[in-house]
């Protein structure tokens, strides 16, 4: 059954006599002007029609038409990164758009599909039908041509009539989903203080994780699509899903993004590398710990390892109450269960929501061209919202996609930061430096609420002074709700910071560099350096080893930070950061972070006054630390040039600039002060400014460095500051996520 236009006199009468070219059609539909059947079956699903449904005719012939659904647009300029709409201008080609809404209900005890959209919880979906023409058609000769049998989307049997060059299009609001399988180590730098809380303060953890342990969930996403199956050639249908623009204003306040693991008992098995992680001990000796415990059998010796984990676990007051301590265990034990769900399901939604939020509408997140029975067994499926079964059932046909943002992520995407799949798009190349701004509109209307998210990242691969290291900063500023005028106060800021070295097999000098990197973020404290080698050394096994250090700013900590970037005491700041950030050499200045800071912590602080060269630099630098204690014979180093040692003038010079990058780095978080109400177009500037200092590895690592002790001011302390020191050997798969607990 299809639909039809009826008092076609009076309908082609509010379309102009003349070619499509040229004509702009945009047209309302009275109610009594069209004919629909009184409801159709789908599935459990019933699309009911009623004379509340509007309906409406759109032409388009140029790239000034502009159609909202995306079904006709331009020809992509990069069709790698995204694809053409399914109906390309061009050819003396024009369409005329045919809409109607339908209302939705569902069989009673299945859950609808689709959400509402009106107020009155009404569940309504967009109907479309796209009919080709050539431009030089004449208007009211194309509708009456069309009128007579126009098709529905709804129905399976439409596909079999579509022309060449014509279309179908189910608008709706519903539910995307995404199925992901991440390692856990990638889950474990993300939220680590869920874990991490559960011990005393300032207590060094290690979560190991064996290969090939992953975890998978199922992520879901609420937002308006569309559905389209077009007509390319004969006997060939493109099938396509795209994210749509609400059809009404407020439809919604916020994104809403949830996720479940698939399997939450596999995550069980993972709980005891983190109950082990925690305690330091193997399970099982902490077991037989408790169990002598009880039975007043503990030797010395053992006495002093159980007081130990117990210490790090806050329970030193119930040795004496051997009942209590099993009972403070067995919940300690559940709730460590509950939290490593919780962090694996957050890690997946804030990833899927971080990259969704960056989608421009009309992005196609879907497309495959088919056979018109491969496209018939997928319609109902896709029409019906079954995403989930529709792609299972695209795979399983060997179908090609052309373009799938709804595809498995895998875990070879290496989900660090903020995304699902930072790793694969921004650790690649030489340097990379780019800022992107999305906006989105929950309605059609010119003055609609905007929901705005920018996404700066600056990546660098090394092969001069660090070869087989790279680096990356990933700054984010979203909003979780439409706004009519933004400002700066309505985002959600956030910063990650990594350092990254490839995997080769580690000298003891390049190992301690490694572990230095972590101690300078805070990942670790200079006390903990020799357990760390150790650990590190005994998994390696003389295999090769890739580290990254990782450190991650909320947006609460960020907006610390920026706050005390404006304390008169910041240049001094800085100069302590930069002495932090100087790279390890084994001499007693320079073989700690701490050590480091308190013998160049002034120099630095003069030379951002004074922006000395480098041949001054070297001459400063003899003169003042020749009688420093922790100096010594390397005082005449530091006053040489060209002995790649890596000196503080050395340090100067092959990272030119940093005066400038300094200024710029206070001057970029400066501007992201919200007490002024300042516009999201200062994010543009903020992050020129900020990535400035992002160019060269020590930058960053000083920067890092620098954010800390700002953020250790704020209201929060370092309590929220994610910083993690990860291990992988490639060889075996075995990962160790070396964290703190912080108060």
């Amino acid at each position: 059954m299809a639909w039809k236009l009826v008092l076609l006199d009076e309908v082609s009468k509010v379309l102009p006599d003349a070619p499509l070219k040229g004509s702009d059609i945009r047209v309302e539909l009275p109610n009594a002007s069209y004919a629909l059947p009184s409801g159709e079956k789908l599935g459990p699903l019933t699309f009911a029609f009623d004379v509340s449904a509007k309906g409406f005719i759109e032409g388009y012939d140029a790239p000034a038409d502009v159609d909202a659904a995306g079904v006709v647009g331009e020809s992509s300029r990069d069709p790698e990164k995204q694809l053409s709409p399914p109906l390309v201008f061009g050819d003396d080609h024009a369409w005329l758009k045919y809409a109607v809404e339908a209302r939705v209900k569902a069989e009673l005890g299945f859950p609808l599909p689709y959400v509402a959209l009106a107020a009155n919880g009404d569940v309504r979906v967009l109907l479309a039908d796209y009919h080709r023409h050539p431009q030089d058609a004449n208007a009211r000769a194309a509708l009456k041509a069309n009128a007579p049998a126009l098709r529905l989307p709804l129905l399976t049997a439409s596909l079999t009539k579509l022309g060449v060059g014509d279309a179908l299009c189910f608008q709706a609001r519903g539910e995307l989903s995404v199925t992901a399988t991440l390692d856990w180590t990638d889950v474990y730098t993300t939220n680590l203080q869920a874990l991490t809380k559960l011990l005393s303060a300032s207590t060094l953890v290690a979560f190991e994780a064996k290969a090939g342990a992953t975890v998978s969930a199922k992520v879901r996403v609420t937002d308006d699509y569309a559905v389209i199956f077009s007509r390319p050639e004969p006997g060939r249908i493109r099938v396509q899903v795209k994210k749509a623009v609400a059809r009404e204003a407020g439809v919604t306040a916020d994104l809403h993004v949830e996720a479940s693991l698939t399997d939450p008992t596999a995550a069980l098995a993972q709980v005891e590398r983190v109950l082990e992680g925690l305690l330091s001990v193997p399970l099982a000796t902490f077991e037989s710990l408790m169990t002598k415990l009880e039975t007043h059998t503990l030797s010395e010796a053992e006495t002093k390892v159980l007081r130990i984990v117990l210490d790090r676990l806050g329970f030193q007051e119930l040795e004496a109450s051997p009942s209590a301590l099993r009972q403070a265990w067995e919940k300690l034990r559940a709730d460590a269960r509950t939290r490593v769900q919780a962090l694996a399901e957050a890690k997946f939604a804030a990833g899927f929501r971080y990259e969704y939020l960056r989608l421009r509408e009309q992005t196609t997140l879907l497309s495959t061209v088919c056979t018109d029975a491969q496209a018939q067994m997928l319609h109902p499926l896709l029409v019906g919202g079954d995403m989930a079964t529709a792609m299972h059932r695209m795979q399983t046909e060997g179908m090609t996609l052309e373009q799938c943002l709804l595809k498995e992520v895998n875990r070879e995407s290496q989900a660090w930061g903020f995304s699902l799949r930072l790793g694969s798009w921004a650790l690649g190349g030489n340097d990379a430096r780019d800022l992107t701004q999305v906006v989105q509109r929950n309605s059609l209307e010119r003055e609609a609420p905007q929901r705005v998210s920018f996404l700066g990242v600056r990546s660098y691969t090394s092969t001069l002074l660090t070869p087989y290291a790279h680096w990356t900063a990933d700054f984010k500023a979203d909003m979780a709700e439409f706004r009519k005028s933004p400002t700066v106060a309505d985002f959600d800021l956030g910063l990650y910071l990594l350092l990254r070295r490839d995997a080769r097999k580690r000298g003891d000098d390049d190992l301690r560099q490694c572990v230095d990197e972590a101690i300078v973020w805070g990942a670790l404290d200079d006390a903990e350096e020799e357990d760390v080698l150790k650990r590190i050394r005994e998994a390696a096994g003389g295999k090769a080893i890739e580290t990254r250090v990782e450190l991650k700013l909320d947006n609460r900590t960020l907006r610390d930070v920026i706050l005390h970037a404006a304390d008169p005491d910041a240049p001094t700041v800085f100069a302590r950061a930069l002495a932090r950030a100087l790279p390890w050499y084994p001499v007693p200045c320079r073989d700690r972070p701490a050590v480091r800071e308190s013998v160049y912590a002034p120099l630095w602080r003069a030379y951002l006054d004074q922006n000395w060269s480098a041949s001054d630099a070297a001459k400063t630098a003899a003169a003042t630390l020749k009688n420093h204690p922790l100096v010594g014979l390397f005082a005449y180093t530091e006053g040489q040039l060209g002995n790649s040692m890596l000196t503080f003038a050395e340090v100067i010079q092959k990272n030119p600039g940093t005066v400038a990058k300094w200024r710029d780095l206070r001057a970029g978080l400066l501007d992201l002060r919200n007490n002024e109400q300042r516009s999201p177009a200062v994010f543009g500037g903020a992050f020129k400014a900020l990535s400035q200092s992002w160019a060269q590895s020590f930058h960053l690592k000083a920067s890092g460095a620098f954010f800390l002790e700002l953020a250790s001011r704020g209201g929060n302390g370092l309590a929220t500051v994610e910083r993690t020191f990860t291990v992988t050997v490639p060889d075996t798969g075995a990962s160790i996520v070396f964290s703190k607990s912080r108060a």
